[in-house]
């Protein structure tokens, strides 16, 4: 950049190279000499370079050896500032996993600044611009419509560079190798709804799942899978899957009402929904419609989440263990803080039984 001082010109470039993997952990930088030269400055302003890869912890100087790269802790002024990211902060599962994550991190002295995108992905740029230049020290991210390949990439690389580590949580963008993520097992669970639907009776199932994140696609893909290797058919007519911007209107487009028009007329013995939220809000609609619950259709739903038990009948859902998962997070954080590498983690799904999902026979 056209005016910048020339070691923060030298800083950056090799930020740059070792987030890209052009020199790796353990490698031995090039001599004071070599980097002068290359860039045509002065010993000093190689040096100043080189202090604020050490204060960002990206480096190791050793007397008489040299530079080497070693992620570790950066420079620490007062407690730990954790950036924490997701798409809502008040509502729905948030405050379970960010009591998760509050609980491990103050007994490791640090604290959380709380941002929401609302799925936005301009919202998410801001957001993490604003960190990188800020003081945090780590950033735990839910992404934004996961689905899809982020627009944001590079707002990733500039964190990487500073040395701020970054975990994902519930989902995570399949490019950005090397980025570790807590995320449930989506598909395990698609394929456990499948199983509980046709070990109960069931063989007309419909399905109804937002898919441009990565859980309701990995999902909706574990379900499909599975009810075709059970040889039970679910043909397009009763499957709906929608995008985030559709979400409050569904039922006034086109493919909303014919699949509630289908649901209405009995040619479906049960679906399976993308959250507790939306099968609330499709037990009203259909109950409006003179359809029983569940004796005309059965109902299955993911996360377990407060939704599920004020509804009747009360939901037979799959449990998100929140509070756990917030926590594993945290924990995971504040090791890649100190340098460690930490491997991605899927959580399993735990099936809880209540009425909406009766044995077929039953109902």
């Amino acid at each position: 950049m056209a005016g910048q001082p020339k070691y923060l010109m030298v800083a950056e470039t090799l930020r740059r190279e070792i987030a890209e993997g052009v020199f790796q952990d353990g490698d031995k930088l090039m001599t004071e000499e070599t980097m002068r030269m290359r860039f045509d400055v002065s010993r000093q302003t190689v040096r100043q370079a080189i202090a604020l890869l050490e204060e960002d912890g990206l480096v190791d100087r050793q007397r008489g050896s040299g530079t080497y790269v070693r992620h570790g802790r950066r420079k620490q002024i007062g407690k730990l500032q954790i950036g924490v990211v997701t798409t809502y902060i008040t509502d729905y599962i948030f405050p379970d996993i960010v009591r998760g994550m509050e609980e491990v991190l103050s007994r490791g002295d640090a604290v959380m600044t709380l941002s929401a995108t609302y799925n936005s992905p301009e919202a998410e740029r801001r957001i993490l611009e604003r960190m990188t230049e800020g003081q945090v020290d780590g950033v735990i991210v839910e992404g934004v419509r996961t689905a899809r390949p982020t627009a944001n990439g590079d707002c990733f690389l500039r964190l990487a560079e500073r040395n701020i580590p970054v975990l994902q949580i519930n989902g995570y963008y399949r490019e950005l190798q090397g980025v570790p993520y807590v995320a449930m097992d989506d598909a395990g669970g698609g394929r456990m709804a499948a199983a509980e639907i046709v070990r109960r009776g069931y063989r007309r199932p419909a399905a109804l799942f937002k898919t441009d994140d990565l859980q309701g696609l990995e999902r909706f893909r574990g379900l499909r899978e599975a009810l075709a290797e059970a040889g039970t058919e679910m043909p397009e007519e009763r499957i709906l899957c929608f995008d985030t911007e559709r979400r409050m209107d569904l039922y006034e487009t086109r493919a909303g009402r014919d699949f509630a028009d289908m649901l209405a007329a009995g040619r479906a013995d049960c679906v399976v929904c993308y959250n507790d939220v939306f099968a609330v809000n499709l037990i009203g609609r259909l109950e409006q419609r003179g359809v029983r619950m569940p004796e005309d259709l059965g109902v299955i739903s993911f996360d377990n989440s407060s939704f599920a038990t004020v509804t009747r009948p009360q939901l037979t859902t799959l449990n998100h263990p929140r509070e756990k998962l917030g926590a594993l997070a945290a924990e995971k954080m504040l090791r890649m803080i100190d340098g460690r590498k930490e491997d991605s983690v899927c959580l399993p799904w735990e099936l809880v039984e209540r009425a909406s999902l009766p044995d077929r026979g039953q109902a």
